[in-house]
Protein backbone atom coordinates (compact mmCIF):
# COMPACT_ATOMS: atom_id res chain seq x y z
CA UNK A 1 0.00 0.00 0.00
CA UNK A 2 1.09 3.35 -0.68
CA UNK A 3 2.32 5.61 2.23
CA UNK A 4 0.08 8.62 3.55
CA UNK A 5 0.83 12.33 4.20
CA UNK A 6 -1.96 14.08 6.86
CA UNK A 7 -2.93 17.11 5.66
CA UNK A 8 -4.48 19.62 8.46
CA UNK A 9 -7.07 22.32 7.07
CA UNK A 10 -6.98 25.72 8.66
CA UNK A 11 -10.11 26.58 10.84
CA UNK A 12 -13.23 26.88 8.63
CA UNK A 13 -12.04 25.64 5.61
CA UNK A 14 -13.48 22.13 6.17
CA UNK A 15 -17.04 23.14 4.49
CA UNK A 16 -16.45 22.75 0.57
CA UNK A 17 -15.01 19.80 1.22
CA UNK A 18 -18.13 18.26 3.41
CA UNK A 19 -20.09 19.62 0.66
CA UNK A 20 -18.28 17.26 -1.56
CA UNK A 21 -16.03 19.52 -4.09
CA UNK A 22 -13.37 17.54 -4.69
CA UNK A 23 -10.20 20.38 -4.29
CA UNK A 24 -8.52 21.47 -1.80
CA UNK A 25 -6.11 24.32 -2.48
CA UNK A 26 -2.87 25.12 -0.72
CA UNK A 27 -4.58 28.05 1.21
CA UNK A 28 -6.84 26.20 3.06
CA UNK A 29 -3.99 23.71 4.66
CA UNK A 30 -2.39 25.01 7.76
CA UNK A 31 -0.06 21.85 8.35
CA UNK A 32 0.82 18.26 6.72
CA UNK A 33 2.73 15.72 8.20
CA UNK A 34 4.24 12.40 6.87
CA UNK A 35 5.90 11.78 3.44
CA UNK A 36 6.37 14.60 1.29
CA UNK A 37 6.62 12.13 -1.83
CA UNK A 38 2.61 10.40 -0.57
CA UNK A 39 0.79 9.77 -3.26
CA UNK A 40 -2.31 9.92 -0.91
CA UNK A 41 -3.25 12.20 1.98
CA UNK A 42 -5.90 11.78 4.64
CA UNK A 43 -7.52 14.83 5.53
CA UNK A 44 -8.61 16.07 8.73
CA UNK A 45 -10.83 19.58 9.52
CA UNK A 46 -9.09 22.12 11.94
CA UNK A 47 -10.18 19.69 15.10
CA UNK A 48 -8.92 16.90 13.98
CA UNK A 49 -11.86 14.61 12.43
CA UNK A 50 -11.10 12.86 9.39
CA UNK A 51 -12.64 14.16 5.89
CA UNK A 52 -11.95 11.31 3.48
CA UNK A 53 -8.53 10.45 1.44
CA UNK A 54 -7.16 11.69 -2.17
CA UNK A 55 -4.40 12.33 -4.10
CA UNK A 56 -1.69 14.55 -2.97
CA UNK A 57 1.13 16.88 -4.54
CA UNK A 58 2.94 19.35 -2.11
CA UNK A 59 4.00 21.48 -5.25
CA UNK A 60 0.84 21.90 -6.13
CA UNK A 61 -1.43 24.55 -5.57
CA UNK A 62 -4.61 21.89 -6.22
CA UNK A 63 -3.15 20.19 -3.11
CA UNK A 64 -5.46 17.32 -2.27
CA UNK A 65 -7.67 15.51 -5.05
CA UNK A 66 -10.73 14.05 -2.84
CA UNK A 67 -11.46 10.31 -4.09
CA UNK A 68 -15.02 11.03 -2.30
CA UNK A 69 -17.11 9.74 -0.01
CA UNK A 70 -16.84 6.46 1.54
CA UNK A 71 -12.97 5.99 -0.33
CA UNK A 72 -10.35 4.78 2.23
CA UNK A 73 -7.47 4.32 -0.49
CA UNK A 74 -6.72 4.39 -4.48
CA UNK A 75 -6.45 0.46 -4.70
CA UNK A 76 -7.67 -1.75 -7.49
CA UNK A 77 -11.36 -2.21 -5.65
CA UNK A 78 -11.99 1.52 -5.73
CA UNK A 79 -11.21 1.78 -9.65
CA UNK A 80 -12.97 -1.31 -10.62
CA UNK A 81 -15.86 -0.12 -8.54
CA UNK A 82 -15.58 4.07 -10.03
CA UNK A 83 -15.15 1.69 -13.77
CA UNK A 84 -18.35 0.00 -13.06
CA UNK A 85 -20.43 2.60 -12.15
CA UNK A 86 -18.85 4.77 -15.25
CA UNK A 87 -19.48 1.78 -17.77
CA UNK A 88 -23.10 1.84 -16.41
CA UNK A 89 -23.98 5.49 -17.03
CA UNK A 90 -22.43 5.28 -20.41
CA UNK A 91 -24.89 2.62 -21.34
CA UNK A 92 -27.62 4.57 -20.28
CA UNK A 93 -26.91 7.39 -22.20
CA UNK A 94 -25.23 6.64 -25.66
CA UNK A 95 -26.72 6.85 -29.24
CA UNK A 96 -26.91 3.18 -30.52
CA UNK A 97 -23.93 2.43 -32.57
CA UNK A 98 -21.48 4.47 -30.90
CA UNK A 99 -17.97 2.84 -29.55
CA UNK A 100 -16.07 6.44 -29.86
CA UNK A 101 -16.55 7.57 -26.16
CA UNK A 102 -15.77 9.36 -22.79
CA UNK A 103 -15.78 6.64 -20.49
CA UNK A 104 -14.24 8.13 -17.02
CA UNK A 105 -14.40 12.11 -17.05
CA UNK A 106 -12.18 12.41 -14.22
CA UNK A 107 -13.62 14.59 -11.48
CA UNK A 108 -17.12 13.96 -12.83
CA UNK A 109 -17.09 10.09 -12.37
CA UNK A 110 -15.28 10.19 -8.69
CA UNK A 111 -11.26 9.97 -10.13
CA UNK A 112 -9.81 12.88 -10.16
CA UNK A 113 -7.36 13.51 -13.22
CA UNK A 114 -7.97 10.62 -15.04
CA UNK A 115 -9.73 10.63 -18.45
CA UNK A 116 -10.85 7.52 -20.55
CA UNK A 117 -11.68 7.43 -23.83
CA UNK A 118 -12.69 4.56 -25.69
CA UNK A 119 -12.52 4.14 -29.73
CA UNK A 120 -13.41 0.72 -30.51
CA UNK A 121 -11.42 -1.95 -29.45
CA UNK A 122 -8.40 0.84 -27.88
CA UNK A 123 -8.59 2.94 -24.73
CA UNK A 124 -6.61 6.16 -24.60
CA UNK A 125 -5.69 7.34 -21.03
CA UNK A 126 -4.90 10.49 -19.55
CA UNK A 127 -3.49 11.05 -15.97
CA UNK A 128 -2.91 14.22 -14.89
CA UNK A 129 -2.75 13.75 -11.42
CA UNK A 130 1.01 12.98 -9.67
CA UNK A 131 -0.60 11.10 -6.82
CA UNK A 132 -2.67 8.81 -9.63
CA UNK A 133 0.30 8.60 -11.53
CA UNK A 134 2.25 7.13 -8.25
CA UNK A 135 -0.85 4.51 -8.00
CA UNK A 136 -1.68 3.84 -12.09
CA UNK A 137 -0.68 0.23 -12.05
CA UNK A 138 -3.62 -0.67 -9.66
CA UNK A 139 -5.88 1.61 -12.25
CA UNK A 140 -4.52 -0.25 -15.75
CA UNK A 141 -4.93 -3.61 -14.27
CA UNK A 142 -8.61 -2.62 -13.46
CA UNK A 143 -9.38 -1.29 -16.31
CA UNK A 144 -8.22 -3.85 -18.22
CA UNK A 145 -10.05 -6.52 -16.44
CA UNK A 146 -13.10 -4.37 -17.12
CA UNK A 147 -11.99 -4.32 -21.12
CA UNK A 148 -10.54 -7.61 -21.60
CA UNK A 149 -8.67 -7.55 -24.82
CA UNK A 150 -8.26 -3.94 -25.48
CA UNK A 151 -5.37 -2.19 -25.76
CA UNK A 152 -4.61 0.95 -23.73
CA UNK A 153 -2.04 3.72 -24.68
CA UNK A 154 -1.25 6.70 -21.99
CA UNK A 155 -1.33 10.23 -23.79
CA UNK A 156 1.11 11.89 -22.02
CA UNK A 157 1.43 14.92 -24.06
CA UNK A 158 -1.00 17.43 -22.04
CA UNK A 159 -0.47 20.85 -20.18
CA UNK A 160 -1.58 19.28 -17.29
CA UNK A 161 0.94 17.10 -16.39
CA UNK A 162 3.65 19.65 -16.59
CA UNK A 163 1.52 21.18 -14.09
CA UNK A 164 1.97 18.18 -11.51
CA UNK A 165 5.88 18.23 -11.83
CA UNK A 166 4.94 14.86 -14.76
CA UNK A 167 6.69 14.33 -18.39
CA UNK A 168 4.63 15.01 -21.16
CA UNK A 169 6.57 13.19 -23.59
CA UNK A 170 5.08 10.75 -26.38
CA UNK A 171 2.60 8.02 -25.81
CA UNK A 172 3.05 4.55 -22.99
CA UNK A 173 1.23 1.16 -24.16
CA UNK A 174 0.11 -0.01 -20.91
CA UNK A 175 -1.66 -2.88 -22.63
CA UNK A 176 -1.78 -5.10 -25.79
CA UNK A 177 -0.97 -3.59 -29.03
CA UNK A 178 -2.54 -0.41 -30.43
CA UNK A 179 -3.09 0.67 -34.34
CA UNK A 180 -1.98 3.67 -35.18
CA UNK A 181 -5.19 4.75 -35.78
CA UNK A 182 -8.03 3.07 -34.21
CA UNK A 183 -11.19 2.75 -36.24
CA UNK A 184 -15.13 3.11 -34.31
CA UNK A 185 -18.30 4.33 -34.88
CA UNK A 186 -20.02 7.33 -34.14
CA UNK A 187 -24.16 6.92 -34.12
CA UNK A 188 -23.42 4.94 -37.53
CA UNK A 189 -20.83 7.13 -38.83
CA UNK A 190 -17.28 5.94 -39.24
CA UNK A 191 -14.39 8.01 -37.51
CA UNK A 192 -10.88 7.38 -36.61
CA UNK A 193 -8.41 8.19 -33.65
CA UNK A 194 -5.12 9.41 -34.07
CA UNK A 195 -3.24 8.01 -31.41
CA UNK A 196 0.30 9.21 -31.88
CA UNK A 197 0.94 12.54 -32.35
CA UNK A 198 -3.02 13.76 -31.88
CA UNK A 199 -4.46 16.36 -30.03
CA UNK A 200 -5.63 15.40 -26.38
CA UNK A 201 -6.76 11.29 -26.68
CA UNK A 202 -7.10 11.87 -30.76
CA UNK A 203 -10.41 12.62 -31.52
CA UNK A 204 -13.13 14.95 -29.40
CA UNK A 205 -16.21 13.03 -28.44
CA UNK A 206 -17.53 16.13 -26.44
CA UNK A 207 -18.71 17.47 -29.35
CA UNK A 208 -21.06 14.17 -30.88
CA UNK A 209 -24.33 15.70 -29.70
CA UNK A 210 -23.80 19.26 -31.20
CA UNK A 211 -22.40 17.32 -34.83
CA UNK A 212 -25.88 15.17 -34.84
CA UNK A 213 -27.72 18.28 -33.92
CA UNK A 214 -25.75 20.09 -36.69
CA UNK A 215 -27.03 17.11 -39.22
CA UNK A 216 -30.44 17.68 -38.13
CA UNK A 217 -30.10 21.45 -39.69
CA UNK A 218 -27.95 20.98 -42.24
CA UNK A 219 -31.13 19.50 -44.73
CA UNK A 220 -30.87 21.15 -48.00
CA UNK A 221 -28.17 23.97 -46.62
CA UNK A 222 -24.66 24.94 -47.51
CA UNK A 223 -22.24 24.67 -44.09
CA UNK A 224 -19.26 26.62 -43.63
CA UNK A 225 -17.30 24.41 -40.91
CA UNK A 226 -15.07 26.55 -39.26
CA UNK A 227 -11.27 25.15 -37.63
CA UNK A 228 -12.95 22.22 -39.51
CA UNK A 229 -10.18 19.71 -37.53
CA UNK A 230 -10.78 16.34 -38.71
CA UNK A 231 -14.27 17.19 -40.52
CA UNK A 232 -16.60 15.10 -38.28
CA UNK A 233 -18.87 17.88 -38.48
CA UNK A 234 -19.21 18.39 -41.95
CA UNK A 235 -19.31 14.49 -42.29
CA UNK A 236 -22.71 14.59 -39.64
CA UNK A 237 -23.83 17.74 -41.76
CA UNK A 238 -24.01 15.64 -45.34
CA UNK A 239 -25.55 12.15 -44.03
CA UNK A 240 -28.34 14.88 -42.98
CA UNK A 241 -28.43 16.49 -46.72
CA UNK A 242 -26.18 19.40 -46.66
CA UNK A 243 -26.35 20.68 -50.11
CA UNK A 244 -22.52 21.47 -49.95
CA UNK A 245 -19.83 21.73 -47.18
CA UNK A 246 -16.49 24.25 -46.82
CA UNK A 247 -14.00 23.04 -44.26
CA UNK A 248 -11.38 25.67 -43.19
CA UNK A 249 -8.63 24.34 -41.36
CA UNK A 250 -5.53 24.87 -40.89
CA UNK A 251 -3.27 22.04 -40.61
CA UNK A 252 -2.69 19.73 -43.71
CA UNK A 253 -2.46 16.92 -41.67
CA UNK A 254 -6.40 17.52 -40.15
CA UNK A 255 -7.37 18.13 -43.30
CA UNK A 256 -6.30 14.77 -44.70
CA UNK A 257 -7.82 12.98 -41.90
CA UNK A 258 -10.83 14.95 -42.68
CA UNK A 259 -10.76 13.33 -46.36
CA UNK A 260 -10.02 10.09 -45.33
CA UNK A 261 -13.72 10.47 -42.57
CA UNK A 262 -15.33 11.47 -45.81
CA UNK A 263 -14.07 8.24 -47.90
CA UNK A 264 -14.96 6.52 -44.80
CA UNK A 265 -18.36 7.18 -44.76
CA UNK A 266 -19.35 7.32 -48.52
CA UNK A 267 -19.35 10.78 -49.55
CA UNK A 268 -16.42 12.11 -52.04
CA UNK A 269 -13.79 14.34 -50.74
CA UNK A 270 -13.81 15.88 -53.31
CA UNK A 271 -17.59 17.18 -53.52
CA UNK A 272 -16.51 19.45 -50.60
CA UNK A 273 -14.43 22.54 -50.66
CA UNK A 274 -11.53 22.23 -48.56
CA UNK A 275 -9.90 25.23 -47.11
CA UNK A 276 -6.13 25.15 -45.67
CA UNK A 277 -5.73 28.77 -43.96
CA UNK A 278 -6.34 30.67 -40.46
CA UNK A 279 -9.94 30.80 -39.83
CA UNK A 280 -9.52 34.87 -39.02
CA UNK A 281 -8.06 35.55 -42.09
CA UNK A 282 -10.16 33.90 -44.11
CA UNK A 283 -13.66 34.76 -42.26
CA UNK A 284 -12.37 38.51 -43.12
CA UNK A 285 -11.95 37.79 -47.02
CA UNK A 286 -14.98 35.45 -47.33
CA UNK A 287 -17.92 36.87 -48.97
CA UNK A 288 -20.83 34.42 -48.89
CA UNK A 289 -23.32 33.37 -47.15
CA UNK A 290 -24.35 29.83 -45.68
CA UNK A 291 -27.47 28.22 -44.40
CA UNK A 292 -25.15 26.74 -41.44
CA UNK A 293 -21.90 27.96 -39.66
CA UNK A 294 -20.49 26.25 -37.56
CA UNK A 295 -17.65 27.61 -35.36
CA UNK A 296 -15.73 25.10 -32.81
CA UNK A 297 -12.38 27.34 -31.72
CA UNK A 298 -9.53 25.63 -29.96
CA UNK A 299 -9.42 27.40 -26.43
CA UNK A 300 -8.65 30.98 -26.75
CA UNK A 301 -7.44 31.40 -23.30
CA UNK A 302 -5.94 28.88 -20.74
CA UNK A 303 -5.36 31.23 -17.57
CA UNK A 304 -7.49 34.11 -16.20
CA UNK A 305 -4.95 37.07 -16.41
CA UNK A 306 -5.73 36.83 -20.03
CA UNK A 307 -9.29 36.41 -20.15
CA UNK A 308 -9.76 39.88 -21.33
CA UNK A 309 -7.93 39.52 -24.52
CA UNK A 310 -9.45 36.00 -25.28
CA UNK A 311 -13.22 37.71 -24.88
CA UNK A 312 -11.99 40.36 -27.31
CA UNK A 313 -11.03 37.62 -29.70
CA UNK A 314 -14.21 35.48 -29.22
CA UNK A 315 -16.35 38.58 -29.89
CA UNK A 316 -14.11 39.55 -33.23
CA UNK A 317 -14.48 35.95 -34.07
CA UNK A 318 -17.90 35.61 -33.76
CA UNK A 319 -18.93 38.34 -35.11
CA UNK A 320 -17.68 38.07 -38.90
CA UNK A 321 -19.44 34.99 -38.28
CA UNK A 322 -22.34 35.81 -37.29
CA UNK A 323 -22.23 38.14 -41.26
CA UNK A 324 -21.52 34.81 -42.70
CA UNK A 325 -24.71 33.27 -41.69
CA UNK A 326 -27.78 34.17 -44.73
CA UNK A 327 -31.31 35.13 -42.99
CA UNK A 328 -32.66 32.24 -42.16
CA UNK A 329 -29.83 30.21 -40.79
CA UNK A 330 -28.44 29.41 -37.86
CA UNK A 331 -24.84 29.30 -36.11
CA UNK A 332 -23.44 26.57 -33.79
CA UNK A 333 -20.76 28.47 -32.03
CA UNK A 334 -18.30 26.93 -28.68
CA UNK A 335 -15.86 28.21 -26.31
CA UNK A 336 -14.07 25.20 -24.85
CA UNK A 337 -11.94 27.74 -22.58
CA UNK A 338 -12.72 27.16 -18.75
CA UNK A 339 -12.28 30.33 -17.99
CA UNK A 340 -15.01 32.29 -20.00
CA UNK A 341 -17.85 30.79 -18.36
CA UNK A 342 -21.43 30.75 -19.71
CA UNK A 343 -22.56 34.20 -18.54
CA UNK A 344 -19.52 36.05 -20.11
CA UNK A 345 -20.37 34.12 -23.22
CA UNK A 346 -23.66 35.02 -23.71
CA UNK A 347 -22.55 38.05 -23.27
CA UNK A 348 -19.79 38.24 -25.57
CA UNK A 349 -22.15 36.66 -27.92
CA UNK A 350 -24.76 39.42 -27.59
CA UNK A 351 -22.20 42.15 -28.44
CA UNK A 352 -20.73 40.31 -31.91
CA UNK A 353 -24.45 40.15 -32.82
CA UNK A 354 -24.97 43.48 -32.20
CA UNK A 355 -21.51 44.75 -34.13
CA UNK A 356 -22.37 42.63 -36.75
CA UNK A 357 -25.68 44.15 -37.20
CA UNK A 358 -27.57 41.04 -37.47
CA UNK A 359 -31.10 40.63 -35.64
CA UNK A 360 -30.25 37.21 -33.66
CA UNK A 361 -32.01 35.02 -31.46
CA UNK A 362 -30.69 32.17 -29.08
CA UNK A 363 -32.02 28.83 -29.60
CA UNK A 364 -30.96 26.74 -27.02
CA UNK A 365 -27.67 26.35 -24.99
CA UNK A 366 -24.85 23.48 -26.07
CA UNK A 367 -22.65 21.72 -24.32
CA UNK A 368 -20.82 18.29 -24.07
CA UNK A 369 -22.24 15.36 -24.60
CA UNK A 370 -23.45 13.47 -21.15
CA UNK A 371 -20.45 10.75 -21.48
CA UNK A 372 -18.75 13.65 -19.88
CA UNK A 373 -20.50 14.15 -16.61
CA UNK A 374 -19.82 17.41 -14.66
CA UNK A 375 -20.35 16.87 -10.72
CA UNK A 376 -22.33 18.91 -8.81
CA UNK A 377 -20.29 19.78 -6.67
CA UNK A 378 -17.29 20.48 -9.26
CA UNK A 379 -18.25 23.25 -11.32
CA UNK A 380 -14.41 23.55 -12.67
CA UNK A 381 -15.28 20.29 -15.35
CA UNK A 382 -17.92 21.84 -17.19
CA UNK A 383 -15.44 23.74 -19.81
CA UNK A 384 -17.50 23.29 -23.19
CA UNK A 385 -20.00 25.94 -23.38
CA UNK A 386 -21.95 26.51 -27.04
CA UNK A 387 -25.31 27.98 -28.41
CA UNK A 388 -27.52 27.01 -31.05
CA UNK A 389 -28.39 30.58 -32.67
CA UNK A 390 -30.88 31.63 -35.59
CA UNK A 391 -30.08 35.05 -37.58
CA UNK A 392 -33.36 36.00 -38.32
Amino acid sequence: MPAYAQVHLKPERDKPVRDGHPWIFSGAVARTEGPADAPLARVLDARGRPLGVGFYNPRSQIRVRMLGAGAESADRGFFAARLAEAAALREAVLPPETTGYRLVNAEGDGVPGWTVDRFGGVLVSQVTASGLEAVREEAYAALAAAFPGHAIVQANDVPARCTEGLSDEGEEVMAGAPPAEALFAEAGLTFTAELTGGQKTGFYCDQRENRRLAGRLAAGRTVLDLFAHSAAFGVHALRGGAARVTHVESSARLIERGRRHHELNGFDPDASEWVKGNVFADLRQRTERYGLVVCDPPPLVRKRPDLDAAARAYKDLNRVAFARVAPGGFLLTFTCSGAVDARLFRQILFAAAVEAGVRASLLAPLGAAPDHPVAITHPQGEYLKGWLVAVR
